[in-house]
């Protein structure tokens, strides 16, 4: 990904469905709030969507083992 698709991702897209990530450059530096460092320069768009939804689906999963 290059730096325009990442500051989309990050500014646009992820917030719509509820994600928040900050960046610096490609490299995003936090998600929800967690500190991280992926560089999305080393994913194509399509891979980096796929890894970030499996973020979303282990937060899920955490949140309904974890509900009471």
């Amino acid at each position: 990904m290059n730096e325009q698709q990442v500051d989309r991702l990050c500014t646009v897209v992820a917030p719509k469905y509820g994600l928040t990530l900050t960046h610096e450059g490609t490299m995003i530096t936090t998600v929800d709030g967690e500190p991280t460092s992926f560089e999305a320069a080393q994913y194509m768009p399509d891979q980096f969507i796929d890894f970030l939804t499996k973020i979303i689906a282990t937060k899920m999963k955490a949140d309904l083992w974890n509900w009471q």
